[in-house]
């Protein structure tokens, strides 16, 4: 049984010969319960505290396990999400790469028909554009042979005529119409003329239109001989103009 302060207070010493004094060991029984009680005091308040320590440290141990717990559900979770998203990233990265692939190719396929497309009708282009020179080569030379030999046989044609109005028995012929053929040899000397400075000159028209055979209107023509007096060689004579120009036309062409 332990010892309390009030039994310290309370004991009694039986008293014998020469014993000690009664009021000096009453007076230390005292402040020794005095004391004890105080130590006593100290030791409950040091019980107290080393309680309250001891609730605070399993407070503290369970808040260390608890946030130990966390740090392990934080540390779990920080993995899971890192390997979550470097699956996304590894999964985005491949998808990235097959997009820009499949990109890559169709541009090239598409760069490639339009190069194709461009190369075929550049190809077109040009094969038209050269056949078309050709043909228009071809044309223009024909055009030139068509237009020397026109200007030739123009020239033939015009020359015989020309010497045939010259002649003397042209002259002769036309004289009961001497009035209306004055300048017959002038106008055909004219047209001659102008067809050898055009050929001259390189001119290649085609559009001059000369009229070679002689214009009688016997029904206007008045002559002051009578109607009896004009010569069947002369009724003849357009005829047989029509018959020679026809003829050398036709040895011409």
């Amino acid at each position: 049984m332990s010892l309390k302060p009030i039994d310290i207070t309370n004991k009694q010493f039986n008293s014998k010969f020469k014993g000690y004094d009664r009021n000096e060991v009453d007076d230390f029984l005292d402040q020794l319960a005095l004391d004890y009680e105080k130590i006593l005091q100290q030791n409950r308040e040091l019980e107290k505290d080393i309680k309250q320590a001891q609730e605070k440290l399993s407070y503290f141990d369970d808040l260390k396990d608890s946030l130990n717990q966390s740090i392990i559900v934080a540390q779990d979770t920080a993995d899971k999400l890192k390997e979550n998203a470097t699956k996304e990233s590894d999964l985005a990265i491949q998808q990235a790469q097959a997009q820009s692939e499949d990109i890559l190719a169709h541009a090239s396929k598409m760069s490639e028909e339009l190069i194709t497309a461009a190369t075929a009708k550049a190809n077109k282009i040009l094969n038209d554009s050269s056949e078309r020179a050709r043909q228009l080569a071809v044309e223009t030379d024909d055009l030139k042979k068509k237009t020397r030999v026109f200007h030739r046989n123009l020239s033939v044609l015009l020359e015989s005529q020309l010497q045939i109005v010259q002649s003397d028995e042209w002259d002769e012929l036309l004289k009961p119409f001497g009035a209306y053929v004055d300048n017959t040899h002038q106008a055909f000397k004219e047209v001659l003329d102008a067809v050898e400075a055009a050929n001259a000159g390189g001119t290649t028209s085609n559009a001059v239109a000369v009229d070679v055979q002689p214009n009688f209107n016997t029904e206007a023509v008045a002559v002051e001989t009578d109607e009896n007096e004009v010569t069947e060689e002369t009724r003849e004579l357009p005829k047989n103009l029509n018959n020679d120009g026809r003829s050398k036309r036709n040895r011409l062409s």
